[in-house]
């Protein structure tokens, strides 16, 4: 195990996809599936925000209609049972790595969250969150905001940088995600070769 909890997220329809992403086959499996059948194992605890969870695993869905990826963070680091921090994980990025979540709960000691910056843009939804910061995430969400890197301003976030994640073995591909569906095609190709 390298985690204390799981979080994914895997709410919303994308209509460049014509389905929810979370849906997307891979192999005899959906893209939900597929990332928890390779993630879960590596937590103690694990938490599908926005769909239907196997039964090892718990689902949760947002507390507030309409709010994007902060909302399911909110709800996720909310339904926490046993753990103090969490690693949140976008459904829709398949590459990221078991040993990337354990970097980051590693450098978010002391922290409220620890958070990839690559090429300067932030990736709040690969990243870990303490229990501690879901107060300040719901007061920014009550003010009527909804947008993510903005609420990271609210909070005590150790960024991890190019050069840092560079350092550690990381490029920047680990963090593409499942845009369209050439996207999509590419991560499949990458999977049968």
């Amino acid at each position: 195990m390298i985690g204390p909890a799981l979080i994914l997220l895997a709410g919303g329809h994308s209509t460049r996809m014509g389905q929810p992403k979370h849906e997307l086959p891979v192999g005899d499996k959906t893209l939900l599936e597929w990332q928890l059948a390779r993630l879960r194992r590596f937590f103690g605890e694990t938490i599908v925000v926005g769909a239907a969870a196997p039964a090892d695993a718990r689902s949760v869905a947002d507390d507030r209609a309409n709010s994007g990826p902060l909302a399911g963070i909110e709800a996720g680091l909310k339904a926490l049972r046993t753990d103090d921090r969490a690693f949140v994980l976008a459904c829709d990025m398949p590459r990221v790595s078991p040993s990337l979540a354990a970097l980051l709960i590693r450098l978010s000691t002391g922290h409220e969250a620890a958070v990839p910056r690559v090429g300067g843009i932030a990736q709040p939804t690969c990243a870990v969150y303490g229990r501690s910061a879901r107060p300040k995430i719901s007061a920014f969400l009550d003010s009527g905001s909804r947008r993510l890197t903005l609420a990271l301003d609210r909070l005590d976030v150790r960024y991890v940088d190019d050069d840092e994640l560079r350092a550690e073995g990381y490029d920047h591909r680990e963090f593409a995600d499942l845009d369209t569906p050439a996207d999509y095609q590419a991560f499949l190709a990458e999977m049968r070769s």
